[in-house]
């Protein structure tokens, strides 16, 4: 087990000088008063299972920052794994919960499950006091909280962030397999009220997963900075005045023979100078990669054969890019199916013709350098026309929150979390079925085709996540949860 070091970054200052976030932040500082006075001698203890990608990892250094401002104690530890069938059966756990998979899970399988815990408790016991709180995420550390309790008085809460609306057999399976683990929390906190097991429910606080709007991945940039970022991450290969050197690790293009090649090495993709549409998310079947490339192909081919050649709008579609973008796999040694997926994205591009070909970038995203990569996701979002989320599930999909905060239409699916944050025609497009090809291609097509409702999507998108998806929003539900459980 890790204790992670969290770096200093934006203080709440900064965000009092964004005139947007001015009255959050006060309104944040108001409510927060009494449960910081009643979690005084308390250290908070946040546990997961990674200190880089993901939405945990990205969420807590800042929510740590502040609340360490305001005089809270709380630290970050990151449990390891030396069985690499720890992370199958959890990936396994994390399908199921989705509704994905079978959800069948073995003795075998707990006992690993259990082992690569009882191997990080050490370390978890020797940091961890009586009086304190302890905050588990997501199931790779569940079984923690029964070995933590037999040793030490505290109180432990849950927090889970995926989900699935329905109960099916498969959610019901892997749910009955973590039934063991659920007694020793005291409380647990859900993303949405749809994903709370009935068994838990009278226990569960609900606080949405949301942005720091001045992190790396977020902070405004300014246009110079923004071509210049895109130019040192290798997307583009042309640029006159440079400030900065180029990053030591580009990213890379899929090529139509299937290797990986520079972004601009068969042809240029010109993509500061034409409309695109991007999807940005790790490389998993849920998250709907293949369905959209169709639909863009379908989009294309349909402008080919029966649109008006001389019209604006079939110049538009026929100019339009789109670009899937997810980590680089040679940085990315332990997720086999994400390169079974990547393979079949390859595959899907490959039977396409040449000039389609040109019009589809499968971007890979390095991943050496944390600040850099949230970087070149920011540059890829703010250059976007539309940010989509074709999600066939997702747990609350904060790219979506990302892009409207930068004014970006948003085309997500019908997905729970997805739906919770976007107001279908009010600040983007929801396609219900993620897997409707037609129906994705004429949504693509009509928001392509309608500058202005975009604009006017991007602007109420920014507003809605002002209003409700900012890292204060969050931290108020969890400094009330975390206060009644020192209260008990």
């Amino acid at each position: 087990m890790q204790k992670i070091h969290v770096k200093p970054g934006a203080e709440l200052d900064d965000y009092k000088a964004y005139g947007s976030l001015y009255s959050s932040v006060l309104d944040f500082l108001e409510k927060a008063k009494k449960p910081i006075a009643s979690l005084n001698g308390s250290t908070i203890w946040m546990i997961n299972s990674t200190a880089i990608g993901g939405g945990v990892a990205e969420m807590l250094p800042s929510q740590m920052r502040i609340l360490r401002e305001l005089g809270v104690a709380i630290e970050w530890l990151v449990i390891e794994a030396k069985d690499e069938r720890f992370f199958d059966i959890t990936k396994r756990i994390h399908n199921a919960i989705h509704g994905s998979g079978d959800g069948k899970f073995t003795e075998e399988d707990r006992k690993v499950f259990e082992a690569t815990n009882t191997e990080n408790l050490p370390e978890a016991l020797d940091l961890i006091n009586d009086g304190d709180i302890v905050v588990v995420h997501d199931p790779q550390p569940m079984p923690l909280a029964a070995m933590i309790k037999k040793e030490k008085k505290v109180p432990i809460v849950w927090r889970c962030h995926i989900g699935l609306e329905e109960n099916t057999e498969v959610t019901q399976a892997v749910w009955d397999f973590l039934s063991p683990y659920t007694d020793d929390y005291d409380h647990f906190v859900f993303s949405l009220p749809s994903y709370v097991p009935k068994s838990l429910k009278q226990k569960t606080s609900i606080i949405p997963p949301a942005i720091d709007p001045l992190s790396h991945k977020n902070r405004a940039l300014q246009l110079h900075k923004n071509i210049g970022i895109l130019y040192q991450s290798g997307i583009l290969d042309d640029h006159k005045a440079i400030l900065y050197h180029r990053y030591n690790h580009l990213v890379r293009r899929v090529m139509p023979d299937g290797s990986f090649g520079t972004p601009n090495q068969n042809n240029s993709l010109h993509l500061i100078y034409r409309p695109f549409v991007t999807e940005i998310s790790r490389w998993d079947r849920l998250k709907g990669f293949k369905e959209l490339m169709q639909a863009f192909i379908k989009m294309k081919r349909d402008n080919r054969e029966h649109g008006d050649p001389d019209s604006l709008e079939y110049k538009r579609i026929q100019m339009t890019l789109l670009v899937l973008a997810g980590p680089d796999p040679a940085f990315v040694s332990d997720d086999p199916e994400g390169k079974a997926v990547l393979k079949e994205l390859t595959e899907q591009y490959q039977s396409v013709d040449a000039a389609m070909q040109n019009d589809i970038a499968i971007l890979l995203l390095p991943l050496d350098n944390p600040k850099e990569n949230a970087l070149i996701v920011n540059a890829l979002q703010r250059s976007s026309t539309i940010i989509a989320q074709n999600s066939i599930q997702e747990g609350f999909g904060l790219t979506a929150t990302e892009a409207m905060w930068k004014r970006k239409p948003v085309l997500v699916s019908g997905a729970a979390g997805l739906k919770f944050q976007v107001v279908h025609d009010e600040n983007g497009k929801i396609n219900d079925d993620p897997r409707n090809i037609e129906r994705l291609a004429e949504t693509l097509t009509y928001m392509l085709n309608h500058p202005k409702e975009r604009d006017k999507w991007g602007f109420n998108g920014q507003l809605r996540v002002i209003k409700n998806f900012t890292l204060f929003s969050q931290l108020i539900g969890w400094l009330d949860a975390l206060a009644r459980q020192k209260t008990k």
